[in-house]
């Protein structure tokens, strides 16, 4: 009874301790975190200046080759004509109108069709770029303006395309896809093949440089203090023997390794 009942009180005695260092481990821990909180809030918190922001409008852009504007004019030139026969074959032919409405419906279509050519030889006239150093910026609109930004840190795959009016030409298509994104964030038409391939390069190698200075490698001089290893791989336990007396007996060389021995022949 004596041993259970001294067994008990040692338990007991040890279970406080436990708790004890634990809760002195929280108080001191709690005591860094007020202490460090103010350093914080003391900390120099300066404001910048409106004139030192960088200018998103003052970044000189370069404008598509002036061959694209010449194939988006003959694209809609070409759709439009195509659609605008269809339709007046529909009207006089098919749906009979008179002529004296099928004229100003076909003068209207006429008039909307031009006016949709010039809309988007206006478009591409809009269309600009620039290679910055930490992103890509591309411009369009007529009324509306648009720049798209995109960082090389989330650039990840970029494609050339080329149509058949494009290949007549010798343009391409640039087309930029980021991180977690199926379609193209930037669609950059108008460039010459040349052009083309060496600003393909450039981005991917921008691309690369940005990559890996967003994840840096693990540290060489660790905070002392702090264990900064982690070893995964599973470890295997074997008992060596310091066996430097040669072992005459030839049976035994031949059944047992050389430096491994097991717990039945010990």
């Amino acid at each position: 009874m004596d041993n259970s009942t001294d067994s008990a009180n040692a338990t007991n005695e040890a279970t406080d301790n436990a708790s004890g260092n634990a809760f002195g481990t929280l108080q001191t821990s709690e005591r860094v975190a007020d202490e460090i909180s103010p350093q914080e809030h003391e900390l120099p918190r300066q404001t910048q200046a409106e004139s030192d922001w960088l200018s998103f409008d003052q970044i000189p852009l370069t404008p598509v080759d002036p061959r694209h504007y010449t194939q988006v004019l003959c694209e809609t030139i070409i759709a439009t004509l195509v659609l605008f026969s269809v339709l007046s074959v529909f009207i006089i032919f098919v749906a009979e109108f008179p002529i004296q409405v099928a004229l100003p419906v076909l003068s209207v279509l006429g008039l909307a069709f031009s006016v949709i050519t010039w809309l988007r030889y206006a478009h591409a006239k809009s269309i600009a770029f620039a290679v910055c150093d930490h992103e890509l910026l591309m411009q369009k609109g007529i009324i509306w303006f648009k720049r798209i930004s995109l960082p090389y840190t989330r650039l990840q795959h970029i494609s050339l395309s080329q149509g058949p009016l494009e290949r007549k030409l010798g343009l391409h298509t640039l087309k930029c896809f980021s991180a977690g994104s199926g379609s193209a964030e930037i669609e950059l038409p108008g460039l010459e093949s040349r052009t083309a391939e060496k600003l393909r390069q450039h981005l991917l190698a921008k691309a690369g440089i940005a990559s890996q200075s967003g994840n840096p490698g693990p540290s060489i001089n660790p905070s002392p203090g702090i264990n900064h290893s982690f070893d995964t791989s599973p470890k295997t336990s074997l008992k060596t023997s310091p066996d430097t007396s040669p072992d005459t007996h030839p049976e035994r060389q031949e059944s047992k390794p050389a430096s491994l021995t097991t717990e039945s022949e010990r």
